[in-house]
């Protein structure tokens, strides 16, 4: 999964996704920063680090207005707000006091806030305090944003912990670190680098970023990979060190592959085991992402998420396309699984047969749902109370992807494919061009023709089911007419795909 976050390069709009470790500086004395954050892990009775402290200053003109706020619902993750404790702030006239509100919750678990507003103007430099308390297992799942303890250590994204002020127009931030109460060895690693930091942006920016303390394992990329790095808390159940350096070749392949990012940014791989769900998933932001799952048993091992590493890298030049809230996962969540299998297959980073594995799982995972025609809308009021239908988008988007794909080299008679009509739209988005519905219905209807829009309102937005192209997904697979058995609904005939033995492994490797 993407964060739902538009990217922006250090204040220029840029929707494509862009390394926010590039926005960050190593601390020096010459570069003060307005906002100042420190942050502390802290363990209080228990042995294991479970919760931060957080200490920020922030210098304001006399009279302003001061309002902080805090998600109570993150993508899912519930109760941020409810599990900062211990609020203080203060300025030159004296302690601060608050009237709170919260938003109205939405209804498919997206982003609401807690506010809290100030009884009175405030001046000059305003200190706020708290404590925010790592979550406890249990609840319901979501992309791994809350703040977990493993491993000796705390991890999550900023909008799993941070209380900010609303509206604050700094342009720098320097966040610092106290790691007393952690276990000998212990580091602090972030999106945005590694200790102690200069952050370019405002406040807000902390948001999107993830956040690692404590005694956790390492790998750095060297060669043809620095600028590739990993961090882990817990006891991994495969080899860390050694699934690290594959993901740092898949990712300097990646850069070759898309070509567009040059030079290829940095990039940064964190990864936490936790006792007790939920704990599954990953999700990026920025040039970096989060891979969560269960820690198992000493003794027990489990393969690789090798899938998981790409999509997430991926997401780095898929990007996103500007729209409602959620509506968008089609282009964000679909063209990433699309150019996923597709990239591994191309790379050699998997098998011809596992490439049809993973389109059929997706042909399962979309046509044996009950709700596989739910439009758009209803998707994103279902939100993350449905794991299945959430990941509608996912399925659908690629199918709908891979049928494009084959009608352009089909119309064009093989002289451009997606990957050459996608190359200027992503090249353009990153220079601050405007990308978004209308924008796309442009660009497929000069390749398809005029009815690309009307397909589009159906496949995408209401949710009709179509028959993708039969050379969707390349010479070496056919597709194949299935009946669907689902529970509460009945048999539908859809598809799958065949593998075509005649076909040798290196034609369908350079499609």
């Amino acid at each position: 999964m993407n964060s739902m976050q538009v990217w922006r390069r250090c204040g220029a709009t840029a929707l494509a996704i862009l390394t926010l470790a590039a926005c960050a500086k190593p601390v020096t004395a010459a570069e003060p920063a307005t906002f100042q954050i420190h942050i502390k892990p802290v363990t209080g009775s228990k042995p294991q680090a479970d919760a931060l402290e957080v200490r920020w200053t922030l210098d304001l003109p006399a009279g302003s207005d001061f309002d902080l706020t805090a998600p109570i619902t993150y993508a899912g993750v519930e109760g941020v707000a409810d599990r900062i404790e211990s609020l203080s702030a203060r300025d030159g006239s004296g302690p601060i006091t608050f009237t709170i509100r919260d938003d109205p919750p939405h209804p498919g678990g997206f982003p609401h806030f807690r506010h809290w507003t100030a009884e009175r103007p405030v001046s000059g430099e305003v200190e706020v305090a708290y404590v925010a308390r790592a979550r406890s297992p249990g609840g319901r799942g979501g992309p791994p944003f809350d703040l977990r303890a493993s491993g000796g250590g705390l991890s999550g994204a900023g909008s799993g912990f941070l209380l900010l002020p609303r509206g604050a127009a700094t342009s720098r931030s320097h966040l610092s670190w106290d790691l007393a109460d952690l276990p000998g060895g212990s580091g602090a690693r972030t999106t945005f680098g590694d200790g102690d930091v200069q952050i370019d942006g405002p406040p807000s920016r902390l948001m999107q970023g993830w956040y690692m303390a404590g005694p956790f394992g390492h790998y750095e990329g060297a060669g043809d990979s620095a600028g590739f790095n990993a961090a882990w808390l817990g006891r991994a159940p495969f080899d860390a060190a050694a699934e690290m350096a594959w993901a740092a070749d898949a990712y300097a392949y990646l850069g070759e592959a898309f070509g567009y990012l040059d030079p290829v940014p940095p990039y940064r791989v964190f990864m936490r085991f936790v006792d007790g769900a939920p704990c599954g998933g990953g999700t990026a932001l920025g040039a970096s992402f989060m891979y969560a799952r269960c820690a198992l048993a000493e003794g027990e091992t489990a393969p690789s998420p090798r899938e998981t590493l790409i999509h997430e890298m991926v997401h780095m030049w898929v990007g996103g396309i500007e729209g409602p809230q959620g509506v968008t996962s089609w282009f964000t969540e679909g063209l990433t699984t699309h150019y996923t299998r597709l990239m591994m297959l191309r790379g050699g980073l998997d098998s011809v047969d596992a490439y049809g594995a993973h389109i059929n799982n997706s042909a399962q995972a979309l046509y044996g749902l009950a709700a596989q025609d739910m439009t758009a809308q209803e998707i994103v009021a279902v939100g993350f109370a449905d794991g299945d239908i959430r990941h509608i988008p996912y399925h659908r988007g690629a199918f709908y992807f891979a049928d494009l794909d084959a009608r352009i080299r089909e119309q064009s008679g093989g002289t451009r494919t997606l990957d050459t009509v996608l190359r200027p739209m992503f090249e353009g988005r990153q220079a601050g061009e405007i990308f978004d519905h209308a924008a796309w219905i442009t660009l497929v209807s000069a390749e398809i023709g005029p009815a690309a829009q009307a397909e589009f309102e159906a496949r995408i937005l209401r949710g009709e089911a179509f028959a993708p192209h039969p050379n969707a997904f390349g010479p070496c697979f056919a597709r194949r007419d299935k009946t669907y058995e689902i529970e509460g609904r009945g048999p539908v005939d859809r598809y799958e795909w065949v593998r075509l033995t005649d076909v040798p492994d290196d034609l369908c490797r350079n499609w």
